[in-house]
């Protein structure tokens, strides 16, 4: 395959090729499961991610996925929004909390917060809304799946108070960001 946007070594490689077999060939259901058996011994993801300079870099795109290595930022909670398509969080280091919220109208309203530990795989459909942080004290370690071209998908953000959506633009994602408390 030759849609990786950055070098990564074959471990990690490896992982995105066959999350995204057996999400073309099988199922979500195929790739979740393949997705928590890597996190629970994440050694060679580990050594072969190489170490980014920023929080979030493109690793894979195609039209079936789109795949992120994100270390969310400690003590920042990113705006509600939506995906358009199903996401998966695998988290391989750290912790990220997500905040879901059902929709009421053209708003979102908080529903509930979870903290994932790693080893986990957090698996989002397509109508699910949330808001992401990471209350540690240092960058989580993650891989996120998003089985479509995220780049290409129309999608929304809203503000901090789930009012106010918008077209989701990575700019707009950052500039609503706040520290938790």
């Amino acid at each position: 395959m030759n849609d990786y946007e950055v070098e990564v070594g074959d471990a990690v490689k490896d992982l995105i090729e066959t999350v995204r077999r057996l999400y073309v060939e099988n199922s979500i259901d195929a790739a979740v499961d393949h997705l928590k058996e890597a996190v629970a011994n994440p050694a060679a993801i580990i050594s072969d991610m190489p170490d980014f300079d920023c929080d979030e870099v493109l690793l894979y795109l195609d039209d079936h996925v789109t795949a992120y290595y994100i270390a969310t930022t400690p003590q920042i909670l990113y705006p509600p929004h939506e995906h358009g398509m199903i996401a998966v969080s695998a988290i391989y280091g750290g912790a990220e909390t997500h905040i879901f919220y059902d929709r009421d109208g053209d708003d979102v309203v908080e529903r509930s917060q979870v903290t994932f530990d790693a080893p986990n795989v957090v698996d989002l459909d397509v109508n699910a809304v949330h808001a992401i942080s990471n209350l540690g004290e240092r960058p989580n370690q993650t891989i996120h799946f998003y089985f479509g071209d995220l780049e290409m998908a129309k999608r929304h953000v809203w503000d901090m108070d789930g009012k106010n959506p918008r077209q989701y633009v990575h700019e707009n994602y950052l500039n609503l960001s706040r520290p938790v408390n």
